[in-house]
């Protein structure tokens, strides 16, 4: 039986999620952890002795750390406190690698149970109910019912032993896991959290993870191009559908051109003329420019709906897709119109890439290559493990097997999720993801023939030889990198106007007072954030990597 490292049962008081739970882990052959008793044992004293002395604000801070206690244990269910579904960092910490199961029983039965522990008064003994137990429970069963619909299993308990419910939740939680509807992590950022699931097959049950996340959605509004909507538009209208989601789409031409003001005031036409309101959701179902545009678009319209993300590239898989950044390009620069709105949900199917063109995925593999060089800065870690996974692989044939493409992915978002996650508004450390992107953005806006990921591999090219003219990096350093991108067949001159580049450098959205900010690679995962280099150093590694078309010709 495939398991997920955690059960977490939520639901209000009276559900039994304590009496379940032990059923649950004797079932599983899992621990037991209770969150109530987690903040008990802090304090030396009951929950109700807790609220008097100390008041609501300084429990939930106990339950929030008790919470994070329990959500870095593995092979674990989790029984919670009846409030822990109102707080967003309590999902962001339990979500990854957890089956949430709400726990629901019907006001009558919910007074018997509370009776049968407390006698003549129930809830006496429980904060939140005193007073009118009925009239409480029904308020916050109100408050509340939003928050456990967001759970991934909903199981009635009326008349049912702890034991039958958890034979029912076993068999239910194992079979959420073969379906690959786990998510692999959670960010948790100004403005929300960031659900990311990854499996082969799993945009097959993109309705039921929508409706999850966003329970009272009515509508979405699907944003693709027109060479990714004939592939896959049938089954993410299909999997829309059958949750019961009305489906409203638009295919926009393929390509960095529709990242543009006009496309996106076109986006907001529809929306409106479609009548959307706060319920509805937007889902991108693409690459990073669909990523980007449909995002912005969420962004700003009824100032800001739900967002959710399918990623479709291997580009936007491991990078566009996770982060929050959205935007449209300018006539000075990409990306210069925007905003930071996380997709509140992130779903990467592997087995999208099988339609990807080769020279897509190629250019989705130089971010990859970008992940390897940052590894260490970005994570802590002490080495390099996805630089020297790279160089294991068979990275010629550039479609690696499922699992490995599977695994690979769920390395580069942790990456990628660990910066963002410190750093949500690029004040410090997200700027190493700018990595192969000063250099990248000028040659992409200076020609216009180069994939974003083509571009930035260019651009790692130019700035790791930055680093080596500036005595940052070895001779070393610069050709195991070289060695990565000649593997994966990706450009190693830049053919065009080096002036052109050069021009468009002053408009990188990193410059400081008019300075560009340079993430220069040091060591194998390290990198470091500089304002050192010179005009005259950036000119040169331009002339250096570039080719005039004329010599070309």
């Amino acid at each position: 039986m495939q398991l997920p490292e955690r059960v977490v049962l939520v639901g209000l008081s009276g559900t039994g999620k304590t009496v379940v739970g032990q059923a649950l882990a004797r079932q599983l052959g899992y621990a037991l952890v209770d969150t109530d008793a987690l903040v008990e044992a802090r304090f030396g004293c009951p929950v109700a002795e807790i609220f008097r002395r100390y008041g609501e604000p300084v429990f939930r801070a106990a339950e929030r750390e008790a919470v994070r206690i329990a959500a870095r244990q593995r092979r674990t269910v989790v029984a919670t406190g009846g409030g822990v579904v109102l707080d967003e960092a309590n999902w962001a910490a339990l979500r990854p690698g957890s089956v949430i199961v709400h726990l629901r029983a019907s006001l009558p039965t919910l007074l018997a149970r509370l009776r049968a522990q407390s006698g003549a008064q129930p809830g006496r003994d429980r904060p939140l109910l005193q007073g009118d137990p009925a009239a409480r429970l029904a308020q916050l069963w109100e408050a509340r019912r939003h928050f456990y619909a967001r759970a991934d299993l909903t199981v009635d308990t009326d008349g049912r032993t702890p034991e039958e419910l958890a034979a029912e939740i076993a068999r239910a939680v194992a079979e959420r896991q073969r379906r690959g509807l786990v998510p692999a992590l959670s960010l948790l950022g100004q403005a929300g959290r960031s659900d990311i699931v990854i499996g082969p097959g799993v945009i097959g049950e993109l309705g039921t993870l929508v409706s999850q996340r966003w329970p009272q959605a009515r509508t979405t509004f699907v944003v693709s191009d027109q060479q990714v909507w004939p592939h896959w538009g049938t089954r993410v209208t299909d999997a829309l559908a059958s949750a019961g989601l009305r489906v409203e789409s638009r295919a926009v031409p393929a390509g960095e051109a529709s990242k543009s003001w006009e496309t996106a005031g076109d986006l907001l036409d529809w929306l409106l003329a479609c009548r959307v309101d706060r319920r509805d959701v937007v889902v991108a179902v693409g690459g990073g420019v669909v990523g980007d545009l449909a995002g912005f678009v969420a962004a700003v319209v009824l100032r800001g709906i739900g967002f959710a993300q399918v990623p479709t590239s291997l580009l936007a898989m491991v990078d566009a897709s996770v982060g929050g950044k959205t935007a449209v390009n300018h006539r000075f620069g990409k990306n210069l119109i925007g905003a930071f709105y996380q997709p509140a949900l992130v779903v990467i199917d592997p087995e999208t890439l099988t339609t990807l063109p080769d020279a897509e995925l190629r250019a989705g593999w130089a971010e990859v290559v970008k992940h390897a060089m940052i590894e260490c800065t970005a994570t802590g870690a002490s080495h390099p493990a996805l630089l020297a996974a790279l160089e294991a692989a068979p990275l010629e044939t550039l479609r690696l097997e499922p699992a490995e493409m599977t695994a690979l992915i769920q390395h580069n978002v942790a990456i990628k999720a660990a910066v963002v996650q410190a750093d949500e508004r690029e004040d410090g450390l997200r700027r190493i993801l700018n990595y192969g992107h000063t250099f990248g953005h000028a040659f992409e806006a200076a020609a216009y023939r180069y994939r974003h990921g083509e571009a930035v591999a260019l651009g790692m090219r130019a700035e790791v030889r930055l680093a080596q003219r500036l005595g940052l990096a070895d001779d070393r350093l610069v050709a195991r990198q070289d060695a990565l991108l000649d593997r994966l067949g990706l450009p190693r001159q830049f053919i065009g106007d080096a002036a052109a580049v050069l021009a468009r450098l002053p408009y990188d959205k990193k410059a400081v007072h008019g300075r560009l900010t340079w993430v220069l690679p040091t060591a194998p995962g390290q990198v470091t954030i500089t304002d050192q280099p010179s005009a005259e150093d950036v000119a040169a590694i331009v002339a250096a990597v570039s080719q005039a078309e004329v010599e070309r010709a």
